[in-house]
């Protein structure tokens, strides 16, 4: 689908780094007049229950005393033109000397999850257009990685997996069932905090 309209407004821009701009899904019909900019803005019923859930339980299994949990598409600043968002980060009271900034963070959270991609997945500058889904994962969760960053876990509900990058080496592959280690003794199984919640069917 072309669209030869005005310069894509800044606030259709979900992330910027490496040079990049990502647009935020769903850009394309805004441009259109098909949607509004609201309609594009939020997180369907689905990721956000699963953020929610999520954060709730790691409130409970990480020391209150030593990390914070925040959510709500928290702005990190690694540099210069480098920001991002981001959905859950676990954060290390003592780096985070100043919680009521009013700032993006410029300071590597210990661990970064992310509920689906919020970027439009296609590239329109190539011919035949192709896909950014898995280049972006791979760029942002590098880009993370560089800046301190100890671990990213993407959570892709289309097919039920968790995708984590520990490395620039290699990824790990894990299915909801399946036990995911974060850091140290603390880790999760989605699917069980989902069942949990009332959010996936027990059967």
């Amino acid at each position: 689908m072309e669209i030869n309209i005005q310069p894509i407004p800044a606030n259709m821009v979900y992330e910027e780094f490496g040079g990049n701009k990502y647009y935020r899904k769903g850009f394309r019909q805004v441009l259109l007049g098909l949607k509004s900019e609201e309609e594009i803005m939020g997180s369907s019923i689905y990721q956000s229950l699963i953020v929610q859930a999520l954060v709730f339980y790691l409130k409970t299994i990480l020391p209150k005393k030593d990390y914070w949990v925040p959510t709500n598409e928290a702005g990190l600043h690694l540099r210069l033109n480098d920001n991002m968002a981001n959905d859950i980060v676990i954060v290390e009271k003592n780096k985070l000397l100043n919680p009521q900034s009013e700032q993006y963070s410029s300071i590597p959270p210990k661990f970064v999850i992310e509920v689906d991609l919020k970027i439009d997945p296609i590239d329109a500058s190539t011919e035949p257009q192709t896909d950014l889904s898995m280049s972006y994962i791979v760029e942002k969760s590098g880009k993370l990685l560089d800046f301190g960053v100890e671990g990213i876990a993407w959570i892709l509900t289309r097919n039920q997996q968790i995708i984590v990058a520990r490395s620039r080496r290699n990824l790990e592959i894990y299915q909801w069932h399946e036990t995911l280690t974060l850091f140290d003794d603390y880790s999760f199984c989605l699917r069980d905090i989902l069942v949990d919640e009332g959010i996936l069917p027990s059967a």
